[in-house]
């Protein structure tokens, strides 16, 4: 009888744990992919600064969702670039990338995921979702009589990155990928980006409830691989990474770190080391750019802080005025050269 209350004890301690650690699992998605409004003002450029730039609204459905994206540039026989987003950013901020695009000769869509900027959704629900919008992307534009006959490249960093990687998996016709700073699948990054904040036996209790949520929300595919989407095919694929990079490591959750891993012939890798320049952010732009872009950054959190997130209107409009947009945005010249010679070699 006291073996058998014992085990009654231990089984209700078990699931009383679980109980703890699936709803604080559920919490912290909740706060990481809550909704992402979209502000007029940012550091990035937005449609407004793009003087002479021509696009187009579409509406396209991703399950009961309705996405906003938008095509941008003329008729274009050299191809489309679809662009994916990364976290805590919406299609609009790579409009600073989408104009050397343009000026190639390529016609780009840039959209919003799920919960984000002009998006439909409470939230952003979780990493494999934006591979379900992509995937529906693919879908409207493979049925649309304008668009179905290009070149389709996609072109994503960070989460984008590993969404236009992932999405091979589904055997569209693509003409290519770019994917920066991407990582390799959702439970990956899980993992690596917990481990910086909690400690290591913390990490281990809570990741298996990490996995269980997102299988529960998103079924099989909720830890689908871009590793296995680029090996499933003989796509072209360039993966760049920074040496530095902070968000996701390049020894750790990025896919260039599982080059070894990677069988697809038609893969090219390009690591950028440059002091100062090999960050999250810093491998796109100048290393002054950089500078700048991650200091005004910072000058505008610290901003947002000392007014606990409620910056008067006047505040904030002198602050914005006197940010050199262009500086914050200055391309590094061998990325953007490295990124439109891939397109124009594998642009059929």
């Amino acid at each position: 009888m006291a073996k058998s209350k014992k085990g009654k004890a231990v089984i209700a301690g078990v699931a009383a744990v679980s109980a703890a650690s699936i709803l604080t699992v559920r919490g912290i998605f909740h706060k990481v992919f809550a909704r992402q409004e979209k502000e007029d003002d940012a550091i990035s450029l937005r449609y407004k600064d793009m003087s002479g730039m021509v696009r187009k609204k579409i509406t396209i459905v991703s399950g009961s969702t309705h996405l906003t994206g938008y095509l941008y540039g003329e008729a274009s026989a050299k191809g489309l670039v679809v662009v994916c987003h990364g976290i805590a950013g919406g299609g609009e901020d790579n409009l600073s990338m989408v104009k050397y695009m343009l000026d190639d000769g390529y016609q780009v869509f840039t959209f919003d995921y799920t919960g984000v900027y002009e998006s439909e959704g409470a939230s952003s629900v979780g990493f494999y979702q934006a591979v379900k919008d992509l995937n529906a992307v693919l879908g409207y534009i493979e049925a649309s009589a304008s668009l179905k006959n290009l070149p389709v490249f996609l072109y994503g960093h960070s989460w984008g990155g590993y969404t236009a990687a992932a999405v091979l998996n589904f055997k569209h016709n693509i003409a290519g990928v770019i994917t920066i700073s991407g990582f390799s699948s959702p439970m990956a990054i899980t993992k690596e980006a917990a481990g910086r904040i909690i400690p290591t036996l913390l990490v281990d209790l809570l990741l298996p409830f990490a996995a269980l949520y997102q299988r529960i929300v998103f079924g099989k595919n909720y830890n689908l691989s871009a590793i296995d989407g680029i090996n499933s095919c003989d796509v072209p694929v360039l993966v760049m990474h920074g040496k530095e990079d902070e968000v996701i490591s390049y020894e750790g959750s990025s896919i260039i770190a599982q080059r070894s891993h990677i069988t697809n012939p038609n893969v090219e890798y390009y690591t950028e080391t440059r002091p100062g320049k090999s960050n999250h952010m810093g491998i796109f732009f100048t290393k002054g750019g950089t500078a700048y872009y991650l200091a005004k950054k910072e000058e505008l959190k610290m901003l947002h802080d000392l007014y606990y997130n409620r910056v008067p209107e006047k505040v904030l409009s002198k602050w914005f005025a006197r940010l050199d947009k262009k500086q914050a945005n200055d391309m590094d010249p061998l990325f953007v050269k490295t990124v439109l010679d891939f397109l124009d070699k594998n642009c059929k």
